[in-house]
């Protein structure tokens, strides 16, 4: 039986990492039936969901120091982790005070995974996150180990510090296999000295979701036209006026609440797509930064979601709406998967290139620069075109889902 390690996974109270790391399990299982699959995740007391899959889960190899602890605590604490784990992997060592498990896990490995996401960037202009240090250390550990190592879907970059340059290209360069979603990773890619990427699209487009049952979860009035619609806690990193900035967003996600009911007497529901770990990930908070902002008069037509969905029930969920509007990028990968016409605000390139590959560049709003003006256009131009947009979908889905397994099947190749 093949042991195969999935690497670098964040926490299935993310709907869309969830997402990511279920349409893999998926995956691998169809291409390699017999497989063992172990995910090493951030968070594992939050991730029993990938025990129903089949996968073992374990902590990771090099984990994360507290954000609520003092940068000098915070940075030794990174140290020894990393020193810890370099001892292991040159004399064997398992650290006293953790489970063996990851480090056996690690050891066994037929092959390594980099799971799918977009977590090696970096903002900062003069040094670097710790977060980037620690998921390139669990890539980097495995080629010290001399495992085969791959990629799955990611989006990597920008790296805007010399630092995280040459860092990255230190770590990617010792990986042969690097699989993309999206062109613009592969421009940052080559502006670090990596090339030769293979562009898969995103894995969540090939999760399976066809046994769910709606009804169970929300109540739909089919005569109404129903949006969907996902906002996050976006706190636009190297801004300086963030307060306002995301002030303008919640404005213009609540004007556009306003025209869809008044003028296209629409149902709109707010749906959390990630519910933690930590408060600032909880999109039940921004949706209720939007709902304040709505008139009474507009409120009766609104619906406020606060279940924790699985990434299934969302996906069902989001196949039921008219059209659909997300800021959650996987929330927008689960509508578009489903044929829905689907309006993105982008937060990261990753969601701008999805939409480019897609050919959807017309419905997407940089959250940045976003108006209520603007926003109000591209609904309605979505509205105006949403049968060809659903009939253009139906044609590009299925060829995108093709493409997002194969790097189940380069795995399979590579482990053969």
């Amino acid at each position: 039986m093949k042991k195969i390690l999935i690497i670098n996974a964040h926490s299935s109270k993310n709907k869309g990492d969830a997402a990511i790391i279920i349409s893999m399990i998926q995956s691998i299982q169809k291409f390699i039936p017999n497989s063992q699959i172990i995910v090493s995740s951030r968070y594992p007391e939050d991730d029993d969901l990938y025990r129903e899959y089949g996968s073992e889960v374990v902590e990771q190899l090099t984990r994360f120091p507290n954000k609520n602890h003092s940068f000098l605590k915070r940075l030794t604490f990174l140290l020894k982790e990393l020193r810890e784990v370099n001892k292991f992997v040159k004399k064997g060592i398992i650290p006293s005070t953790r489970s063996s498990d990851i480090f056996n896990y690690y050891k066994e490995a037929d092959i390594v995974v980099s799971c799918g996401g977009g977590f090696l960037y970096s903002h900062p202009k003069y040094h670097i996150e710790a977060s980037l240090i620690m998921h390139l250390a669990q890539i980097y550990f495995a080629t010290k180990l001399d495992k085969e190592v791959i990629t799955y879907s990611q989006s990597i970059g920008p790296f805007r510090s010399s630092l995280s340059k040459k860092i990255a290209n230190f770590v990617l360069k010792k990986v042969k296999n690097i699989t993309i979603r999206e062109d613009l990773s592969r421009t940052f890619l080559n502006d670090i000295g990596i090339s030769n990427p293979v562009i898969v699209g995103d894995s969540a487009f090939s999760m399976i979701a066809d046994d769910i049952e709606t009804k169970e979860l929300i109540d739909l009035d089919q005569q109404k036209f129903n949006v969907g619609v996902t906002v996050r806690q976006w706190r636009f990193p190297g801004h300086e006026n963030v307060d306002q900035l995301y002030s303008n967003y919640i404005e213009a996600v609540a004007k556009s609440i306003e025209h869809l009911v008044n003028n296209y007497n629409a149902n709109v529901y707010l749906v959390p797509q990630v519910t933690g770990p930590t408060p600032i990930e909880d999109d039940r908070i921004s949706n209720s930064n939007v709902w304040e902002k709505l008139s009474d008069g507009v409120k009766g037509s609104v619906i406020m979601l606060d279940n924790d969905f699985t990434p299934q029930e969302l996906k069902a969920i989001y196949s039921k709406f008219n059209i659909f509007i997300g800021t959650r990028m996987h929330s927008n990968i689960f509508s578009l998967s489903s044929h829905v016409p689907t309006v993105a605000i982008a937060y990261e390139p990753k969601t701008t290139g999805i939409m480019k590959m897609l050919s959807l560049s017309d419905y997407v709003l940089d959250i940045n620069e976003i108006t209520t003006q603007d926003m109000l256009n591209t609904i309605d131009k979505c509205i105006a075109e949403k049968e060809n947009y659903r009939i253009d979908l139906t044609n590009k889905i299925p060829v995108i889902k093709n493409e997002a397994e194969k790097p189940a099947r380069m795995i399979k190749s590579l482990i053969s």
